[in-house]
């Protein structure tokens, strides 16, 4: 996948809703989409946008997984309305294919 990002307030919490028990992280696209969907979505004025990289992933993995199960929501690149619920889950795997599974234990061989 190409570039994504995630919103963070200035205190380094990231944007996230419960959504059925989950923790489920919003990541866009692109800044374009980043931008369309906080023109439109006003309760996203005091975040940032940050580029999802290993490190932050790390750090989503370690924060949010005493919360329960953590789930990212890709969202629409060209959705025109800019909901929140536009998207698809996707998984930890398929943005950075070497990254173990949340629910692999440390050193367990596939």
């Amino acid at each position: 996948m190409s570039e994504l990002f995630v919103m963070r307030r200035a205190n380094g919490d990231l944007f996230a809703e419960q959504m059925h028990g989950r923790v489920r992280i919003p990541v866009w696209p692109s800044a374009e989409a980043v931008a369309r969907y906080k023109a439109r979505n006003p309760e996203l004025m005091i975040f940032w946008p940050v580029r999802l990289d290993r490190s932050l992933m790390k750090q989503i993995k370690a924060g949010f997984g005493k919360e329960g199960r953590t789930e990212l929501f890709l969202l629409s690149e060209d959705a025109p309305d800019a909901h929140l619920d536009d998207g698809k889950p996707v998984a930890i795997e398929e943005i950075f294919p070497e990254v173990e599974p949340i629910s692999q234990p440390a050193g367990a061989q596939v």
